[in-house]
């Protein structure tokens, strides 16, 4: 291979690598690093030894970093965590938009009561329809959002005589999974008295039947059918997050290195603009840490009285519109970014 086309790969290889660092210091730096490069480089190399590359990406990242600052990474962090917590409620929101906010009706529970319950039951279903598990308060108002939708429809059934509480929900189980209800499983607690639950699924639906043996009340056979957590609703959570944190920290790392240009005057408002984020995202992010990582590590498909719970903290008492007006100071921030500088005017010195 003739030495110039050897040179010539070489060079355009370094020059990929020396995209690492910042573009300024490039148009500066960048021909008196390539020459070094190209002189130090051992006769008959056509491509650059792992080692330069490692410490040119190094380097490189090294001065890319630099130019942020240390304020830019405070404000990428809380940006990142603020960010991956809305994630996750929007996530789970957008997993449960198209399912009816409402309780089953009480035709489709009395149909599915005989798949569910081996004994006979009270054929009068009661709905219990749009409210919400962690906010019951709110109802599409300025005190929260509408929240989990836990909204069920309520059948009861006859205990049979002399059969203990394990025996019907051993009843219960076999019944469900003849009749094709799926990850049927079954919780007993002895203490106080004896209870049991059996849940299970099928076409969209959420079935748990609670089965209670009271020390001084008589025993109490109650059946629930609300929504079923939807297919994807665990992926669209973590996706959510994800995207949410990667977005929080970008942002976070671009207006912070882009304020650094402008005058001081224009960073104060800057970091007020943060504060007032903060302050605003924080009750509705701090509230949805329990919600979210309670549903991600304990059983997914249930959680309390209702499906999983991923968006809980936004629909504490106030937290919600907070999170929705702190979309104007991130508003006001972009403006911040992008907004022309003022050129300073100078007046002539007459002599």
């Amino acid at each position: 291979m003739p030495d110039d086309i050897r040179i010539m790969r070489l060079a355009r290889r370094y020059r990929r690598w020396l995209l690492a660092y910042p573009r300024t210091y490039r148009h500066e730096r960048g021909p008196e690093i390539l020459a070094t490069l190209l002189d130090a480089a051992d006769p008959g190399r056509s491509r650059p030894a792992a080692r330069e590359a490692a410490l040119l990406l190094r380097h490189g990242f090294g001065r890319r970093l630099a130019e942020f600052g240390r304020r830019a990474f405070v404000v990428a962090a809380f940006a990142a965590v603020l960010g991956g917590l809305s994630g996750i409620a929007l996530g789970s929101w957008l997993a449960w938009r198209d399912v009816d906010p409402m309780a089953p009706d009480k035709t489709t529970v009395i149909g599915l009561a005989p798949t569910i319950l081996p004994v006979p039951f009270d054929d009068r279903a009661r709905q219990f329809g749009r409210q919400t598990f962690w906010n019951p308060y709110s109802n599409d108002t300025w005190h929260g959002g509408t929240g989990v939708r836990v909204g069920r429809t309520s059948v009861t059934g006859m205990m049979p005589p002399q059969a203990g509480v394990e025996q019907v929900a051993a009843a219960v189980t076999r019944q469900m999974r003849t009749h094709g209800w799926q990850d049927v499983r079954i919780t007993v607690r002895r203490e106080p008295g004896v209870f049991a639950e059996v849940t299970g699924t099928r076409a969209g639906y959420l079935a748990a039947v609670q089965i209670t043996q009271a020390v001084s009340n008589p025993s109490a056979l109650n059946l629930d059918v609300m929504w079923a957590e939807p297919p994807g609703h665990l992926r669209d959570t973590i996706l959510g997050g994800l995207a949410g944190t990667l977005l929080g920290a970008l942002f976070g790392l671009y207006t912070a290195k882009r304020m650094r240009r402008f005058e001081p005057g224009r960073q104060r408002a800057y970091s007020r603009l943060c504060v007032a984020t903060l302050l605003m995202l924080a009750p509705a992010g701090l509230g949805n840490i329990p919600t979210s990582t309670g549903s991600l590590l304990a059983n997914t498909h249930r959680n309390g009285d209702g499906p999983s719970v991923y968006w809980g903290g936004f629909v504490f008492f106030g937290a919600e519109p907070l999170a929705i007006l702190s979309l104007l100071p991130i508003l006001a921030i972009v403006v911040c970014c992008v907004w022309p500088q003022r050129a300073t005017v100078r007046t002539p010195t007459i002599v």
